[in-house]
């Protein structure tokens, strides 16, 4: 009996061992995984991605409509559909917040310039003067680049460009900063962001930096968000998140934009995070735009 008592103790706990150490999955060569309900279904919803496996943990109460729509969206796009535990998902996704859902797919890359100078893009320009791009320089945050891309989407940026040199790629934890936005939204990328801004101010657009200290900026004329008013393409640059606009881009730049603070600021407080001042400025600018009905 004494015997039989300690093995079945060494069974259990061989099995609590297994159950702890997660189940190994192999990945597909090239893919990735995204995590979080939004990025999944969205990804699922377009033809953007090759999708190869979407993996559910088992859900109950409010979550488990989310998930059957989930597995209805991967059925009618012929991705299979499995069942693992949350300790998978968390081994899955390295620790990410995944809500109970990943999905293996290809990578979203950049889109070159090239593919935003289509031909229905200048017709869209001949019929509205107003149209907003965003240009990120050297935005290297994944949490950052994410929340831009969100708000660029929500306000209604109809293109954003980031550089190629020291730039976040889009990666599956853009995508859910972004809250899947990422996933029917393009993103374009050129390895020359000052070339591109001089020809886009030969064509006539105007460019517009973004500054958190107007004392930095020499040369260039400063003003307040609430005081900028446009009536022609505009190219909103915004800088790193550690050093802002490097001097060779304000110099581009034909006005550069400060959001005025609410209070005197004590020292060491007085900048805001890239993603909270970019969404000010934005929904500032594209109210105008809000208000023209274009």
């Amino acid at each position: 009996r004494e015997l039989w008592i300690s093995r079945e103790g060494d069974f259990s706990k061989e099995r609590k061992r297994l159950e702890r150490k997660p189940l190994f999955i192999e990945r597909t060569k090239g893919s990735e995984i995204l995590f979080g309900i939004a990025p999944c279904s969205l990804a699922l919803s377009q033809s953007r991605r090759s999708l190869f496996r979407l993996f559910l943990k088992q859900s109950s109460g409010s979550r488990r409509l989310i998930m059957s729509e989930l597995v209805l969206q991967a059925t009618a796009r012929g991705v299979p559909v499995h069942r693992v535990t949350r300790r998978e998902l968390d081994a899955l996704c390295r620790g990410q917040v995944h809500q109970g859902v990943c999905l293996e797919a290809t990578p979203l890359r950049f889109k070159s310039l090239e593919e935003a100078e289509k031909p229905d893009l200048v017709v869209e320009e001949s019929q509205n003067q107003q149209l907003i791009w965003l240009a990120l320089e050297q935005i290297q945050d994944p949490m950052n680049l994410g929340a831009l891309l969100r708000s660029a989407y929500f306000l209604g940026v109809d293109r954003v460009v980031t550089s190629q040199r020291n730039s976040c790629p889009l990666t599956p934890t853009v995508s859910k900063a972004s809250s899947g936005a990422m996933e029917v939204f393009d993103v374009y990328s050129t390895d020359d962001l000052r070339g591109f801004l001089k020809a886009k101010t030969a064509e006539g657009w105007e460019v517009v930096g973004t500054v958190s200290s107007p004392e930095d900026v020499e040369n260039v004329p400063v003003i307040s968000c609430l005081e900028f008013q446009w009536n022609k393409p505009v190219i909103i640059v915004i800088g790193s998140e550690g050093d802002g606009l490097s001097l060779e881009t304000q110099l581009l730049c034909h006005r550069m934009l400060a959001i005025p603070p609410g209070r005197v600021l004590h020292p060491g407080i007085e900048s805001l995070n890239v993603s909270v001042a970019t969404g000010i400025l934005l929904h500032s600018i594209c109210s105008q735009k809000l208000k023209r009905g274009d």
